[in-house]
């Protein structure tokens, strides 16, 4: 129940972002992760990247997240500013 919540939440703020007439990422592109946890837990790396792969594939903003490969990523913590910048390269 907390994942969908999560998952839902964060496609709707993904959707906000996107222009008017966006088309969907439809051929292999590489992205750029700089991760900022809210805590300092332990973080597994794949599950991260699954859960955003599986949102933006959701949000409609690539067609197949197959398509999709980590060639950069970066992780911090700020308990007042968490979140993640996804940059399509």
């Amino acid at each position: 129940a907390n994942w969908k919540i999560w998952r839902d939440d964060a496609v709707e703020q993904i959707k906000r972002q996107l222009p008017p007439f966006y088309v969907p990422i439809s051929e292999p592109c590489n992205v750029r992760l700089a991760y900022v946890a809210g805590d300092r837990r332990r973080r597994d790396f794949p599950a991260i990247v699954d859960a955003i792969w599986h949102v933006l594939e959701r949000a409609a903003v690539v067609r197949d997240d197959a398509l999709l490969w980590v060639s950069e990523s970066s992780r911090r913590f700020d308990k007042y500013a968490p979140g993640v910048t996804i940059t399509f390269l």
